[in-house]
């Protein structure tokens, strides 16, 4: 999306590439970054949010590069400390870590009035903000070039280089919006993304936020993942037998496309929705 929009746009508009690193980004998520922004000339602004431990205090966005990334969850875990333990009933982590540092960054540049570019297919349109005119998102592969997932494996087989991730990896190593099954196939494969939930669940699992306070349905503990489960409960849980994830990233040439009913038969919560939530 990114190609096409600076191909296609950059005589109308003043186009900045902006990625908002979390620190819980895979490494191979900034690899790829990296690679993008060299291999196709994108001048992509790497930023990462500041939080400001006083409540009702916004983010501020600190520009970093490659190198000066955090790589261990630096930006996360304040955020946690301010805003708690995100869920999937309370994903403040995209809010406050992609959206709001994003933004933050327009307005320190002096823009006012922005749109906001967002990857979503044509295919997964179900996940496109009822509010988006709102908002001033804008959805290139659903309403300039619509485009599904087979057509975006199909161009990455044609370039030299890929994201190099299994589709249900994701970029968030163990994102809460991950289903139990993706969840329990990376912690059996890849075991050292326990660790840094864990600590985070140690630290803040009895933790309720000043402006969370008042709801007395806020009982501790408060756990990321679905059902309020614990990463403990999902190591257990990965250790019983069940039906491993499925990679789904390599290009399928035979490959028939879904008519708009083929889609409400779909899986959908199989696909990137559990994955960081687009904004």
């Amino acid at each position: 999306m990114t190609k096409w929009i600076i191909d296609n746009w950059k005589y109308k508009y003043n186009i900045i590439v902006v990625f908002a690193n979390t620190g819980k980004e895979r490494n191979e998520t900034l690899d790829f970054v990296e690679r993008c922004d060299k291999y196709f000339g994108f001048n992509c602004v790497w930023v990462e949010a500041i939080t400001n431990p006083e409540h009702r205090k916004g983010v501020r966005a600190k520009i970093v590069d490659y190198k000066t990334a955090s790589r261990n969850g630096e930006p996360f875990e304040a955020m946690i400390a301010k805003h708690g333990m995100p869920s999937v009933k309370s994903p403040h982590c995209t809010r406050e870590l992609k959206k709001y540092t994003i933004q933050a960054y327009a307005r320190s540049i002096g823009w006012k009035h922005w749109f906001t570019a967002i990857g979503i297919r044509i295919d997964e349109i179900d996940r496109v903000a009822p509010d988006a005119k709102k908002q001033r998102f804008v959805y290139p592969l659903v309403s300039d070039i619509p485009t599904r997932k087979n057509d975006i494996n199909k161009f990455w087989s044609e370039q030299p280089f890929d994201l190099e991730l299994k589709t249900y990896e994701g970029n968030c190593d163990l994102c809460f919006k991950k289903s139990f099954r993706k969840l329990m196939t990376i912690v059996n494969e890849t075991p050292e993304t326990i660790n840094w939930w864990a600590e985070m669940e140690q630290k803040y699992s009895a933790f309720i936020p000043i402006s969370k306070s008042h709801n007395p349905l806020m009982k501790p503990p408060i756990n990321c993942f679905r059902q309020n489960k614990s990463i403990w409960d999902i190591v257990k849980m990965a250790k019983q037998p069940f039906e491993v994830a499925v990679d789904e990233s390599q290009y399928k040439p035979e490959y028939k496309q879904a008519s708009l009913f083929d889609l409400c038969e779909l899986d959908i919560s199989n696909g990137c929705v559990e994955s960081c939530e687009v904004f």
